[in-house]
Parts: structure tokens; C-alpha cells; sequence
């Protein structure tokens, strides 16, 4: 955000955890200084839909998760928010990157059949290639979860 404002690279920032190490602030203008800071992951998260959701994004280390299971649970919980909110479309962006439709599959199933459909069976390249996917925004923009009822 600090580099937009800016419309310079002023902080270093990436994807990936431990990149910001200290606190730093920058001024914005004469009335305006934002403090860049370091972010903190606990190094157990006791609610596991939001491990999970950083699995998705790639913001915890790729040792601490199998990316097959994180791949089936990518595809359940869009499948999760299509139930929830019917203006999203799920199955669009799968079988427009896939040809491959998700109905009626569950999320381990449908990383099995892309494995089967485009990749020689090789499950753990379609679950990478899939989170890749969704990480680089080739399938979309997806939301992982609806904000709660006003």
C-alpha cells in the first residue's frame, strides 16, 4: 500500500512471509506517516478453516501442508461460497481453465479427475498447478469466504 500511495518503490514487499523485518515509518506527505511493520503468523493456528485459507494463499511455508489436501479443500470451500451466495459462479472459471466441471464433486474428487484429465494422473502437479492458478489469478477473482450478514 506504502509503494501505491508512493507511486515508487519505497519498502520492499513480496508474497512471502519475512520480508518486512523491522518497523519503519514513511512519510506520506507533511500530515501523513504510515508505520511499515512486519506481520505475525502464530506458529499454530488453532482454527484450521484459517490455516487453511493461508495454505490457499500461499502465506504459510509449503512444509507445514500437503497441497493436495489444500487444493481439496480450495475447491469445497468455493463450492461452499456458490451455495452460500448463487451470484458467484464457481463451475465458469474451472471449465473455462480446466474444461473440467466441479458439480457434483467433492474437492478431493475434482483434484483427481484434473489429475486424470490433464496431467497423466500426476495428483500432486494438478493440486499445485491448481493453488498456483488461483494464487497468480488465472482462474478469477474468487473470494475463500462471503463477509458475514449486516
Amino acid at each position: 500500500m506504502i509503494n501505491r500511495l508512493l507511486r515508487k518503490k519505497v519498502v520492499e514487499s513480496a508474497r512471502k512471509a519475512g520480508v518486512t523485518r523491522q518497523l519503519r515509518w514513511v512519510r506520506i506527505s507533511d500530515k501523513l506517516e504510515l508505520l511499515d511493520a512486519p506481520g505475525i503468523i502464530p506458529w499454530q493456528l488453532p482454527d484450521q478453516t484459517a490455516a487453511v485459507k493461508l495454505a490457499i494463499c500461499d502465506d504459510i511455508g509449503q512444509a507445514s501442508y500437503s497441497n493436495f489436501n489444500v487444493a481439496a479443500q480450495f475447491v469445497d470451500l468455493l463450492a461452499q461460497v456458490v451455495e452460500t451466495d448463487r451470484t458467484f459462479n464457481l463451475a465458469n472459471p474451472l471449465i473455462d481453465r480446466y474444461d473440467l466441471a466441479a458439480t457434483d464433486l467433492t474437492g478431493e474428487s475434482y483434484v483427481e479427475a484434473l489429475a486424470h484429465h490433464r496431467y497423466s494422473g500426476d495428483i500432486e502437479r494438478a493440486a499445485r498447478q491448481l493453488l498456483n492458478d488461483f494464487r497468480t489469478g488465472k482462474l478469477g477473482t474468487m473470494p475463500l469466504e462471503l463477509p458475514p450478514d449486516s
